[in-house]
């Protein structure tokens, strides 16, 4: 078996805390400013904001994989059940940001 940190919580063999603050909060919101500074810029910034907009896609997908194997992971059940809930809306908003992001940009 791996230890792999890219391999363990997509197995569901992570702490549910490190992967749903450490892995999902951080670098989402780490990725979301790096892309709102580059698209702001304009000119080549904004060409590696939209191939960043495309390297979120898999990374959205691992994490919310990973955060939904990893619910169980922890010592407090309803922590589990919220991070589910929480992952489902997650899915969502994911979803339509790309899709509005890119209409906006299509029509801009």
């Amino acid at each position: 078996m791996s230890d792999n940190p890219f391999v363990a919580p997509w197995r569901g063999r992570g702490r549910l805390g490190t992967v749903f603050w450490g892995w999902g909060v951080a670098v989402s919101t780490a990725v979301t400013a790096v892309f709102l500074a580059l698209t702001a810029a304009g000119g080549a910034g904004f060409v590696i904001g939209q191939l960043l907009l495309l390297a979120f896609v898999p990374y959205t997908v691992w994490i919310l994989v990973s955060v939904w194997r990893c619910a169980p992971n922890t010592p407090v059940e309803w922590q589990g059940v919220a991070a589910r809930w929480l992952t489902v809306a997650w899915a969502l908003n994911a979803f339509f940001l790309i899709v509005f992001v890119e209409i906006d940009l299509a029509f801009a």
